[in-house]
């Protein structure tokens, strides 16, 4: 402690929890950076939700119109992954959260040195005798350059974690004549309207700050400049000399410290006559609490209890100085005519059925031995969060891979099955059905491969369509050709693929050859056009009228035979008037047909 400056290291406990804002525009807005699921209060990261695939189109629309729930629902069992962390939920509320401030770097929840020096610089305030708002008068002034709170620094202090904590406004009432205590509350259905009753309920016109915990610790540094003041002193004429301030300085810490304790002494009292007076539900509860912190004021000094940051209340804002009972004093603001009003509420923590003030903490001073040890805790800390930093990067590294292989394999599928849709379409069933078994193979989703199992089954039937009709033309051809027995054969081939029955052609070809095999060739004769007539009159007789299938019959018969005939004898068959006993016999219409395939 020697040189400009008197270093002390300090450690700051969390009595109460303790709350420092990091400002509105920071603070959490639910359905846009946090949602809400199985009682969790999940902070969400942009980047993380990236990087899982997420819809971000939907997710945009959502986001919007802070949907929380269709959110979590699109999300689904990645929440985890993609948030920065997730905190238990005292109670359910939609109103935003009260962030914390961080550190920029470690993201860790930090009580910044301003803070501390704020709440030390309120109390000094009465203790150098403040009766006004002008701390110009007290303190000196930056520009002149003997504000007395430069010679006062204070470090940051760094902390682990938050939690979320209820928070209710204890407010006064006036239902008759006289003041009561109650609690602050919404009216259910009216926005912006609020009442007070003597009951207390957790929800209305609640809120939720994200805070430092009881038995939670951190640590700082502060700095009393006494060698710089004193320079400055006997160099300068100060604008505001008082001999209060130089032992504030010169002597050890635990002067500070005591200045410290007797203010939050008398506050403490203070506030627990007010509570006694304006007592109703849970406030034996607050009382209990604040006995519990003037039992922990030390009265040798070494160690302090400060009160600070949210929930300080008007009182320790403005260094408590205009009111020596919070009960007395008046509390209606357009009675008093010397501009005094004794505020009239207080902002209540609840939290595990404890009701507290906010923002009481314990400082104290830490021995060589200690700040070894606690640096020592410190760099095992950090090379734990470091291996731990470093896992987690594997860990998101093989998530990514992960995807990344994943969405290779989506991409291989879809293009094995636009492949297999080109080649069906160009007809070529056989390289289509490979590649559906391709995309099988790669994609193991029941769905999927019911889908790829269905198009299989289909184009197995198109190629026994396909097979089938060629068989069924090839054994028209053979039937027309009145090869009887082949076209029998073909049509037995294609009943037995059973796309569809061939019952009627099969038995068809029995009966032709029953009935026509060697018989209707028996009776055509091929001299003459008569002879042939002839034939044919008594075959018509034994059979019945001629068909078109047996006149293409007779006609090939007929064109087999004038091969062998002389071409005198041909001659008569190429003359349309020799076909006279011929029409007479099968019809003009019939012969007609006959002559033209003769003469083709």
């Amino acid at each position: 402690m020697e040189g400009i400056n008197k270093k002390y290291n300090i450690e700051l406990e969390v009595l109460t929890p303790l709350s420092i804002g990091a400002g509105a525009e920071k603070d959490w807005v639910k359905g846009a950076d946090f949602v809400v699921n199985n009682g969790y209060l999940y902070k969400l990261n942009l980047k993380k939700i990236m990087s899982n695939g997420i819809d971000l189109n939907l997710l945009t629309s959502y986001f919007a119109n802070k949907d929380s729930d269709k959110i979590v629902q699109l999300i689904g069992n990645k929440l985890e992954l993609v948030s920065d962390s997730h905190i238990k939920m005292p109670i359910d509320s939609d109103n935003d959260i009260k962030a914390f401030v961080k550190n920029q770097l470690s993201d860790n929840p930090v009580i910044p040195g301003s803070s501390l020096k704020g709440a030390i610089r309120s109390i000094l305030f009465q203790y150098l005798g403040g009766k006004s708002k002008n701390g110009q008068e007290v303190f000196g002034s930056s520009t002149e350059g003997d504000e007395f709170m430069r010679f006062i620094k204070v470090s940051d202090a760094e902390f682990d974690e938050t939690t979320l904590v209820n928070t209710k406004i204890f407010n006064l009432r006036k239902p008759d004549r006289e003041w009561l205590g109650g609690w602050k509350h919404q009216m259910t259905g009216r926005d912006g309207n609020t009442y007070t009753n003597g009951k207390y309920q957790p929800t209305g016109f609640n809120t939720l700050y994200e805070c430092l915990m009881p038995q939670q610790m951190g640590y700082a540094s502060l700095m009393l400049s006494e060698t710089s003041y004193d320079n400055y002193e006997q160099n300068k004429k100060l604008h505001i000399k008082t001999e209060k301030k130089r032992p504030i300085l010169q002597n050890d810490i635990k002067t500070l410290f005591a200045i410290i304790n007797q203010h939050t002494k008398s506050y403490l009292q203070k506030e627990k006559a007010f509570f006694h007076k304006y007592s109703t539900d849970k406030t034996d509860l607050i009382v209990n609490s604040i006995d519990a912190l003037l039992a922990k004021i030390p009265s040798d000094n070494s160690f302090c209890i400060l009160k600070m940051s949210a929930g300080s209340g008007f009182h320790s804002i403005t260094g408590d100085w205009q009111f020596d009972d919070y009960s007395q004093t008046p509390f209606d603001r357009k009675r008093v005519k010397e501009g005094k009003v004794n505020p009239k509420s207080r902002k209540i923590a609840a939290w595990d059925n404890n009701f507290s003030l906010m923002g009481f903490v314990k400082m104290s001073v830490l021995t060589e031995e200690q700040v070894a040890s606690i640096k020592q805790d410190a760099d095992c800390k950090r090379k734990e969060i470091e291996e731990n930093l470093l896992k987690e990067n594997q860990r998101i590294e093989e998530e990514a891979k992960r995807i990344a292989e994943e969405k290779q394999r989506k991409e291989t599928f879809k293009a094995l099955v636009c492949e297999a849709e080109r080649l069906y379409d160009e007809k070529q069933l056989k390289d289509a059905l490979s590649k559906y078994e391709e995309a099988v193979a790669i994609c193991q989703d029941d769905i999927v491969s019911q889908r790829i199992k269905d198009i299989k089954d289909d184009l197995q039937q198109i190629l026994n369509k396909e097979l089938t009709t060629q068989l069924e033309e090839e054994g028209y051809s053979l039937f027309a050709e009145q090869k009887y027995e082949e076209a029998k054969r073909i049509y037995e081939e294609a009943d037995a693929i059973g796309y569809k029955p061939f019952y009627e052609k099969i038995t068809k070809c029995n009966d032709k050859l029953a009935a026509y095999k060697g018989s209707i060739d028996g009776f055509i004769k091929t001299s003459s056009p008569a002879a042939c007539a002839g034939g044919l009159k008594k075959w018509i007789s034994v059979n019945g009228k001629l068909t078109d299938e047996n006149c293409s019959i007779v006609s090939i018969q007929i064109k087999s035979g004038i091969e062998n005939l002389n071409k005198g004898s041909q001659k008569a068959w190429f003359d349309y008037k020799k076909w006279k006993p011929m029409i007479d016999v099968v019809g003009e219409e019939c012969a007609k047909k006959i002559y033209d395939s003769v003469n083709q």
